[in-house]
């Protein structure tokens, strides 16, 4: 009866422990995809389409120029009839400025010259003015007024083409006005302070070029011109003429945020956007940008103070482009008399007609993302060339940001190369002595020991090889590279000496403590590597290994660089890599090594044609968990390397890891902003990356295991 008793309390024991453990299991799957799950819904939103909702019209007749508020709801819009007016959009409320605090009317002239609310007029008397637009918040709503510059006087005969304020730091508290004049066959440039009398030059046009459209770069160095015989044209004093075909006639001119990239726009709708580089005593116009057609003229463009993206309109459409990623957020076909605007956060459109204003309201979420930024070469601002960079934040808002998975990848391959290099070798040849050569006794010696370094804790790795490794290793590469020719060449001579030595006292002394006979060898040859280091850097590089490597080869040692990656995380790996290896050796049957040995094969051929091949199974599994540490590993790679993106596979420079990059750059990561989604795409293609070599480790591990398990 007890019997019975004891076997089904045993029974529901078992019962109770198997459903505990499935229980666990499956919890931990749950956990894992739901991570996985987390983290595709927090980058997926990286790739939605802009949404746009087109919002009440409001009654404003065509202008010429037009300015948005950040919210969108007012408007500032000149004419050159009735000047200068400011315009509720929700509430259809016009009010005309006082016409005694601006230019005579009607002006002859007026244009923006940024989305800031900088305007340039020329009145009918031909004088110019310059005024700034300022919004004010009140209780009411917005309120909006100008603040004029000038008169800057003219000629009745000038037809102005070009003219912006210029004001700067290196200006201090003075104003300039670059003016451009078309004049038969040349253009006049004027420059004046305010209440100065205008300094005039003159340059003469090329033959055959008929000017459409001019544009002053923002500190007034340069005018662009656009021509009805499809050419741009730069000029800068005293610079030799800078010229680039557009391919048709250039009817509207206008810059990206921050002023580096001029947009071009041409009569059938074409779009591109050009850049002057300097480089090597040489200036160039350089098409950098090319963009989806509007397919009709191109009338204007209005930038976004928030980002890259900027507004392009025509008379039968307008549509909002990024610059960096070359998309076409949106686009809307409207019949446009007069002018549009892009609010300054890029997300409120306004499209004036004959009698009212048509509005859109623009939810672009990640504009600057495409699927191709991360993979592709992309041609950035100020580069010669497209290229992989990866530059997430800059000086100013100004900056692209650069956002390319390459380098990070490369270098999450790049650091695990290095440390695999280090590891494998030493692990497995480790795992193989132990488990084959060594004695009993040595061998419980060696397993713990290798196995404690496993818990030592990556970030404490990584404290020693940033600050003490590293600037040890500077100190003494040459000797370090020097050791090991130095150790393979004692390894012969104690290989020699041992096979003089007699059988008895290697039969005692060796059969099993091999190891132990290679710690004075090694040691030896550290010492003579030290040694030796200053003559042998003297000798063949100079005195001076780091000036050698940037004379001679362009290379600049860093001090935190790829070898002190490589030991730090081998360090780190090698604990893994032989525990799993050790037993996979050991585990094979006693019975196929004592066979190898008694048809006549030494105790090594044993090990290298028997042993390594049958537990290559469990080898390949702890090269590829080892492998997934390499691959994920933070820390150590965070404090061991100057985590620069950069794509070079040499020793003497480091390198941004994925999962580096994600501890470096999520504290400056504004919520549900792109950086920070970046990073969870970041996350989740190193979740990815992990899971298909994981994957097609075990596939691998599966096909070794049924071509030696007849053994």
């Amino acid at each position: 009866m007890g019997n019975r008793s004891h076997r089904t309390k045993a029974k529901h024991l078992d019962r109770f422990m198997a459903w505990l453990i499935s229980a666990g299991g499956v919890l931990i799957i749950a956990a894992v995809l739901g991570i996985l799950l987390f983290i595709t819904v927090e980058a997926l939103p990286l790739f939605r389409s802009a949404k746009t909702q087109e919002l009440s019209p409001s009654m404003i007749p065509a202008c010429d120029v037009v300015f948005l508020d950040e919210s969108g709801k007012y408007a500032a819009a000149f004419d050159r009839i009735e000047g200068f007016k400011r315009c509720s959009l929700e509430q259809h409320d016009v009010i005309i400025s006082d016409s005694k605090a601006q230019p005579p009317l009607p002006w002859r002239s007026v244009f923006s010259t940024n989305a800031k609310g900088h305007i340039v007029v020329q009145a009918s008397d031909s004088r110019v003015y310059a005024a700034e637009l300022q919004w004010n918040k009140h209780d009411q709503g917005m309120d909006a007024y100008l603040e004029w510059t000038g008169p800057f006087h003219t000629s009745a005969s000038d037809n102005l083409i070009a003219a912006r304020l210029i004001k700067g730091s290196g200006l201090g508290n003075r104003r300039f006005m670059k003016i451009a004049v078309l004049d038969a066959g040349s253009i006049r440039i004027g420059s004046a302070a305010i209440q100065d009398a205008i300094k005039w030059s003159e340059w003469p046009l090329p033959q055959n070029v008929t000017p459409l459209t001019a544009e002053w770069s923002e500190n007034g160095s340069i005018l662009f011109v656009g021509t009805r015989e499809g050419e741009l044209i730069a000029y800068e004093p005293n610079s030799e003429l800078l010229r680039s075909d557009f391919g048709e006639s250039v009817t509207a001119l206008g810059f990206a945020l921050g002023h580096n990239s001029l947009l071009v726009g041409g009569v059938s709708g074409k779009l591109a956007a050009y850049q002057v580089l300097r480089r090597e005593n040489k200036v160039e116009l350089q098409r950098f940008h090319n963009f989806a057609s509007i397919d009709s003229s191109v009338n204007g463009f209005m930038e976004s103070l928030r980002d890259k993206r900027f507004l392009v309109w025509s008379d039968s459409g307008l549509a909002i482009y990024h610059l960096t990623s070359e998309k076409q957020l949106t686009r809307m076909s409207v019949e446009i008399q007069g002018t549009a605007a892009l609010s300054p956060r890029g997300d409120n459109v306004l499209a004036t007609s004959s009698s009212s204003a048509k509005r859109w309201h623009v939810q672009a979420f990640h504009p600057e993302v495409t699927w191709s930024l991360f993979w592709n070469k992309i041609h950035y601002e100020g580069y010669v060339n497209p290229e992989y960079v990866w530059q997430s934040s800059g000086a100013s808002d100004d900056i692209e940001p650069k956002l390319s998975l390459i380098p990070l990848l490369f270098g999450t391959l790049k650091g695990t190369f290095y440390a695999m290099l280090f590891a494998l070798p030493i692990a497995i040849l480790a795992a193989l002595y132990t488990s084959q050569f060594a004695s009993p006794k040595f061998r419980e010696t060696i397993k713990p020991t290798v196995e404690i370094m496993a818990a030592l804790p990556s970030v404490v790795l990584g404290f020693i090889a940033g600050l003490v490794l590293a600037p040890l290793l500077e100190q003494w590469m040459i000797a370090l590279l020097a050791i090991i020719p130095i150790t393979i060449t004692f390894l012969i001579l104690l290989m020699f000496a041992w096979s003089k030595i007699p059988k008895p006292f290697r039969d005692k002394f060796g059969s099993g403590k091999e190891a132990l006979w290679l710690v004075p060898v090694l040691f030896t040859a550290v010492l003579v590597s030290i040694w030796t280091a200053p003559w042998i850097e003297k000798v063949f590089f100079g005195g001076d290994y780091r000036n050698w490597l940037y004379q001679t080869h362009n290379i600049v040692y860093d001090q935190r660089n790829s070898i002190v990656v490589g030991f730090a995380m081998g360090f780190a790996v090698i604990p893994i890599i032989f525990s799993i290896s050790e037993d996979a050796f050991t585990a094979v049957p006693k019975s196929l090594a004592s066979a190898s040995l008694a048809c006549g094969a030494s105790q090594w051929q044993t090990a290298w044609r028997v042993i390594l091949p049958t537990a290559s199974p469990g080898v390949f599994s702890a090269v590829m968990v080892g492998l997934g540490r390499a691959i994920g590993e933070t820390m150590i790679v965070l404090m061991a390397t100057g985590n620069t993106p950069l794509m070079d596979w040499g020793p003497f420079n480091g390198m941004r890891t994925l999962s580096a990059n994600i501890a470096v750059e999520i504290p400056e990561a504004p919520h549900q902003g792109t950086l920070y989604r970046v990073l969870f795409f970041t996350a989740l293609l190193l979740f990815a990356l992990t899971f298909i070599l994981n994957t097609a480790a075990e596939l691998i591990r599966q096909s070794l295991r049924k071509r030696y398990e007849s053994m």
